[in-house]
């Protein structure tokens, strides 16, 4: 790095999906620790936005522009000194370089990034050991930050608190149970859904006057979700909230909750991060569940031994199929053995 190069004005950008967003957020505060007068920018899709904009490390938030061409004066208007590419694309290289932003930094194993970049950083699929976390904080190496210890990433994730009674009152929150939202869909490889038969097994499982159920998801996931939230002759506290929330809301309806539990998806990142128990359903691949793994101060994964697959069959996958319920109903009642105590940061990776 040049004598004099600024690093007043840092922009990451990130902008793929909601658990994309939220793997990538720790670098802010990793910024912010080492430069605490630096402003840190993120350029993120627009559904993301708000997530980015609660988190206290983050001092601008921009949405990407739905046209290509109005993505390089944008950025140019920001007067930006370093622009990180936290998730590859030749389109924002390009845009970076055309807003002749003096520090470029980028995979070096993205081809183009030879000459978009400034500075490139060796960020290989080959490191399939390493959380994602921790591949996207390696961007930051050359800008003197070395943040290499996962143990220490749960303390880098702050968000503005939100209380919102008319939301809580709204979906009838009860106070006086364990509240534990469900999010059985938005998960990339459909054939590694944990069914909806062993999420109402779950529910079943548990003591109706101790818990509430909160089942999250999209207006479009609600026929899938419908034998889950319609179940006859269930004595269980069930709340549907599916396709009622805004990404705000829900980030706020989490903070009102005990806890989360839902396969890979941007949801179960989003509780980890806000310190929500947390229990990740994950197939069997160790490259995919040590790389995807969620990470914050009460998280852990449940996998099976049985064989994976892969992402190609249309049925669930064997190796999801074979977390049990009662596994899962274990994590979930150790939340609560001891309720004046809260459970340790754990990111191992346990077998039901």
């Amino acid at each position: 790095m040049k004598p004099g190069i600024s690093f007043q004005r840092i922009l990451i950008a990130k902008t793929s999906h909601l658990g994309d967003l939220v793997i990538s957020l720790p670098m802010a505060a990793a910024i912010k620790r080492h430069y605490p007068e630096a402003t840190v920018i993120f350029l993120t899709c627009p559904n993301t936005a708000t997530v980015a904009r609660r988190c206290l490390d983050v001092d601008e938030v921009y949405s990407l522009p739905e046209a290509a061409a109005d993505l390089p004066p944008l950025l140019k208007s920001l007067n930006i000194d370093v622009f990180i590419q936290a998730n590859t694309s030749k389109k924002r290289g390009l845009a970076a370089k055309a807003a002749a932003i003096p520090i470029r930094i980028g995979s070096l194993y993205r081809y183009y990034n030879w000459f978009l970049c400034t500075h490139t950083v060796a960020i290989s699929r080959c490191f399939r050991h390493l959380n994602k976390r921790l591949l996207d904080l390696q961007y930051l190496r050359p800008l003197h930050i070395i943040a290499d210890d996962l143990n220490a990433v749960p303390d880098y994730y702050r968000f503005a608190p939100k209380t919102d009674h008319a939301l809580t009152g709204r979906f009838g929150l009860n106070v006086n149970k364990h509240r534990i939202i469900l999010h059985p869909a938005s998960i990339t490889s459909q054939a590694h859904r944990w069914p909806l038969a062993s999420y109402a097994q779950l529910i079943d499982s548990l003591d109706p006057e101790r818990y509430q159920w909160l089942i999250t998801g999209t207006a479009a996931e609600r026929a899938y979700l419908t034998p889950l939230l319609n179940s006859p002759g269930r004595q269980a506290d069930v709340v549907d909230t599916v396709g009622q929330l805004t990404l705000d809301e829900l980030m706020t309806l989490m903070m009102a909750c005990d806890g989360l539990v839902a396969g890979s998806t941007g949801p179960l990142h989003l509780a980890a991060a806000l310190g929500l128990h947390t229990l990740g359903l994950f197939q069997s691949k160790p490259s995919i569940y040590q790389r995807w793994a969620p990470v914050g101060r009460a998280a852990a994964i449940l996998h099976s031994t049985t064989p994976c697959c892969g992402d190609k069959n249309q049925q669930a996958c064997p190796c999801i199929v074979a977390i049990s319920p009662a596994s899962v109903k274990e994590r979930v009642s150790a939340w609560f053995a001891d309720d004046s105590s809260t459970p340790p940061c754990s990111d191992s990776l346990s077998q039901p």
